[in-house]
């Protein structure tokens, strides 16, 4: 058969014939050089019988595909899924649900930190990939037949390594454990964009700006971010984050001030210096009601050492079960526990359980002031 799907009745067929079963394996390709949103280039997609590549360039009705991502009836398998599942909610405006992360799944099963996949259709499979066509220009057609085999192996193997984890997940008792992270990763709030990502790309720079100056930056990360949006270029071509940090701390409320700022260009202050100034305008006029940045406070030599106590407790708990610590709390979520904090990750859901809950309680031991 042909295993790059181009025409309208091989993508209904090969939907159709994913549809009927428990489980397929998804692998995407895709461009992010010269554009805001990620430009999906080629859908792989495996089942227990084919292995093929979905073109998503060829002028389709892709609702097939559509439906096979959100059947609630089939399991979709990805590795490291994050990438993947915000460019098909780019060019799809869905998630693929239920879903199976196998690199998820293989730190919880004792394969180490963000295991390649690679490594595992090696140890299941006992393959060994190539890895010449990582750079592909996959947008590029038409693509070599070494290209095809490449990103067709990127999808063959998932069934074999998703059967072969879910059964070491179900021994060890931790397949309720992968499936709440998976439902996570499918989660609004890890797929929206909006001002909180706006505001995330300058957050660190922005801190140390008064609050008319955070109120500007922020006024001046939103318009970037639109704008960026509505052209589908990179917000740095937009605007540089450096930049915008020093118009922020610079106020400048006319164009001859924006000219004194070395960091604004000349090409710049010509195409966007009235948007600059309007959203200078909106920062200083909004900065009353503008929530600050929380400052950035030293730890505590006590705070130090709840943390260190903490850190080294996790790392014993993990070590027990072979897990690492990182599948289990970030290095922040420690120091938060350390201060106090309780909306952290570690104190929800199987964390809790496993560790977050007598953690916290060492932490309150050592003096942390919980506040609720």
């Amino acid at each position: 058969m042909n295993h790059v799907i181009e025409t309208q009745a091989a993508l209904d067929a090969s939907c159709g014939e994913a549809a009927q079963k428990p489980w397929v394996g998804l692998d995407t390709e895709f461009e992010r050089i010269r554009t805001y949103y990620p430009r999906l280039c080629l859908v792989q997609m495996s089942t227990p019988e084919m292995t093929v590549c979905i073109d998503p360039l060829v002028d389709l009705d892709f609702s097939p595909l559509h439906s096979l991502l959100v059947n609630p009836g089939v399991v979709k398998i990805f590795h490291a899924a994050r990438q993947d599942l915000e460019v098909l909610h780019t060019a799809l405006g869905i998630s693929a649900t239920p879903l199976f992360d196998t690199q998820i799944a293989a730190q919880l099963c004792g394969c180490g930190e963000q295991v390649a996949y690679a490594e595992l259709a090696k140890h299941v499979c006992e393959i060994d990939l190539p890895k010449q066509h990582t750079r592909t220009a996959w947008c590029r057609r038409p693509l070599s037949g070494a290209e095809v085999k490449y990103a067709l192996d990127d999808a063959r193997y998932l069934g074999a390594i998703y059967l072969d984890l879910k059964r070491r997940l179900e021994t060890l008792g931790r397949d309720s454990w992968v499936r709440e992270d998976c439902e996570r990763l499918t989660g609004p709030a890890i797929l929206a964009s909006g001002p909180n990502r706006a505001i995330k790309k300058i957050q660190s720079g922005a801190r140390g700006l008064d609050r008319t100056g955070q109120s500007i930056a922020f006024q001046l990360a939103l318009w970037r971010e639109e704008t960026a949006q509505s052209r589908d270029r990179p917000r740095e071509w937009i605007l540089n984050s450096k930049t915008l940090l020093a118009i922020a701390a610079t106020l400048p409320g006319n164009a001859a001030d924006l000219e004194k700022i070395p960091e604004l260009s000349a090409s710049d202050r010509r195409r966007w210096s009235s948007a600059i100034l309007a959203a200078v305008k909106a920062g200083a006029n909004h900065a009353a009601e503008y929530q600050p940045l929380a400052a950035s406070v030293r730890p505590s030599t006590e705070q130090k050492r709840t943390e260190r106590l903490l850190w080294e407790r996790l790392k014993v708990v993990c070590e027990t079960v072979d897990i690492p610590t990182a599948a289990v709390a970030a290095r922040e979520d420690i120091r938060k526990l350390a201060r106090g904090e309780q909306d952290i990750r570690l104190l929800q859901g199987w964390r809790r359980q496993f560790a977050g809950r007598d953690l916290r309680d060492l932490a309150v031991r050592e003096g942390a002031g919980f506040t609720c």
